[in-house]
């Protein structure tokens, strides 16, 4: 099966969920045997020097980037205000990118075009025009639920009206869209639902897996502590942070003298950095995120905003670590609160929620096991991918 993916970015390095998850597509069609090509933007946002690309890459039938500027331009951002089309999907529509398109389109048959994410789906009319192939969109998140979430949490008038302008847009632009695709593949439960409840029903569950492995060893961490990691140049990521840090970190030092919160993730901002103390421990980007992760205790993922599914949440399960995170940082994953996780949607129930894994550790520890159980049973990436390429084999 010949399969060419379109993607906004390179999907490398690994250290954000949107990375990791395309990253898992392309390694999961090339181990089920297709023959895979792949389209990507090399942003100026996130630009990755195509030499320290793995090994993966050079398994690809073709390969081609385009680099596309995308940083937010304040100038037309302004000059969008009085157009009806979202300037956050603007900022991928480029010339070099559809002209590669073109030229892939006229060396190579596919049987599948896969869009991953809206941010490229500017380009399924060449695709319909030069090709036969099936057209398919990976959604890794409803986007307009992002920018809602993001308007709905603003405390500026002003930047909370024009969040919802780029929200009413987006959502706009979303919904007519994904009607165009042969099929959906929604990372998440809570996107599958979204779309058959606004009667698009071509949908297919694709979630990001975990590969079997053995048991990890036994490894002693420190008893009183816990981390966070995530993308700090993901708005609804830094919005939960300085929120737990005002309302829950906050009144946690002020109760207790040993305990200790580790903060990590790429785009760490200086005014976080400068937030840093004995206690509070700003790291910013860490090269083993599973040896950071198994040398804490307990996971904190305190988003208010977000939509799709959290893939570090799936990693730390499958770790068997101990969560505590809110409902929108479950959303899609449908592991059950008291018994695979901790769920907290309050400053109060996060400070109840991580006295009780500090106060019965045994108790916490049984839900990681727990969790990491409910990953292996519901999240292994060879079965996922078998039965979607199978899918693919009785759609034709």
């Amino acid at each position: 099966m010949k399969i060419l993916i379109l993607t906004a970015r390179i999907p490398y390095p690994l250290r954000d969920g949107g990375s990791i998850a395309m990253n898992q597509t392309i390694e999961g069609y090339l181990e089920q045997g297709c023959d895979v090509s792949l389209l990507a933007m090399n942003t100026s946002r996130h630009w990755v020097e195509e030499t320290s690309l793995p090994e993966m890459y050079s398994q690809l039938k073709h390969f081609k980037t385009v680099y596309v500027k995308t940083d937010i331009n304040p100038l037309l951002a302004f000059i969008n205000l009085f157009s009806d089309k979202s300037y956050n999907l603007s900022r991928f529509v480029n010339k070099q990118f559809e002209q590669a398109l073109f030229e892939l389109l006229q060396q190579e048959e596919f049987d599948i075009i896969q869009f991953e994410s809206i941010y490229v789906s500017s380009y399924l009319a060449v695709a319909r025009k030069y090709s036969e192939a099936k057209c398919y969109c990976r959604v890794h998140n409803i986007e307009h639920f992002i920018w809602q979430g993001l308007a709905d949490h603003e405390k500026s008038f002003l930047k909370r009206k024009y969040l919802l302008l780029l929200t009413t847009r987006l959502k706009a632009y979303e919904l007519d869209i994904l009607t165009k695709f042969d099929l959906l593949l929604p990372i998440s439960k809570t996107e599958e639902h979204f779309l058959i409840s606004n009667k698009i029903n071509n949908c297919y569950y694709l979630p990001f897996g975990v590969a079997e492995s053995s048991p990890l060893p036994a490894v002693s961490f420190e008893a009183n502590s816990c981390y966070h990691i995530g993308s700090m140049d993901w708005a609804p990521n830094m919005e939960g942070i300085l929120w737990f840090l005002e309302n829950v970190w906050s009144k946690m030092e002020l109760e207790s003298s040993d305990i200790k919160f580790y903060l990590a993730g790429k785009n760490m901002p200086q005014t976080l950095f400068a937030k840093g103390n004995a206690r509070l421990i700003i790291l910013g980007e860490i090269e083993d995120i599973v040896a950071f992760s198994t040398e804490k205790n307990i996971m904190i993922v305190p988003l208010l905003s977000g939509a799709g599914i959290r893939i570090k949440i799936i990693e730390a399960m499958a770790l068997g670590k101990t969560i505590v995170t809110t409902t929108v940082g479950i959303a899609g994953i449908d592991a059950v609160h008291g018994e695979h996780i901790l769920i907290a949607d309050t400053a109060e129930e996060f400070i109840q929620q991580i006295h009780f894994c500090f106060e019965q550790p045994e108790k916490a520890k049984g839900i990681g096991k727990n969790a990491q159980q409910f990953v292996r049973r519901y999240f292994l990436k060879q079965k996922i991918y078998s039965d979607l390429i199978q899918h693919f084999i009785a759609l034709k």
